[in-house]
């Protein structure tokens, strides 16, 4: 019970410092305390590389995500037998959104007397909703700024590099 409430009551650097001073007394000639220290930074190294691994393996998948998106409302577009429900749907909600976000805008900021004090709060939480929804189509039909960002830096490394 001691080790725990020693690691949670801030107890961690003192258990950081016991366990260098065991490897300390393991660890005797310099030669074993440079392959020890390297050994860490080895594994530190494999750590940071793992981590990008992951992140970049991550946003591979969000970059999928979005062209599959963006892929299906195109062949939605191109296919004939598409209903006109199926093709104007999604921009006709988006577009609903937009007027919805925009109106309560209008009323909070043009008409204070309607909202009462009491339900000022909750009308806030909504638009705050909304307008993260309103970001998200923004970024849909316009493209996100890091999507923007990493296309940018693609067609620059694609460029074939000019010599003076």
């Amino acid at each position: 019970m001691g080790l725990l409430k020693d690691l949670f009551s801030g107890g961690a650097n003192t258990l950081v410092d016991s366990v260098g001073k065991v490897l300390d007394n393991v660890v005797t000639t310099k030669e074993e305390k440079m392959q020890l220290e390297n050994e860490i930074r080895k594994s530190e190294m494999q750590f940071q590389l793992d981590l990008k691994k992951l992140s970049l393996e991550e946003q591979q998948m969000i970059l999928g995500d979005m062209g599959n998106a963006r892929q299906r409302e195109i062949q939605m577009l191109n296919t004939a037998n598409t209903t006109r429900l199926n093709r104007d749907l999604m921009p006709m909600m988006a577009l609903g959104t937009i007027l919805i976000v925009l109106a309560l805008f209008y009323v909070l900021i043009f008409s204070p007397q309607i909202i009462k004090s009491e339900s000022k709060d909750i009308v806030m939480y909504i638009l705050g909703v909304l307008s993260a929804v309103l970001t998200q189509i923004y970024s849909y039909y316009f493209g996100s700024s890091a999507g923007s960002a990493d296309k940018s830096k693609t067609l620059a490394s694609m460029q074939p590099k000019q010599q003076p």
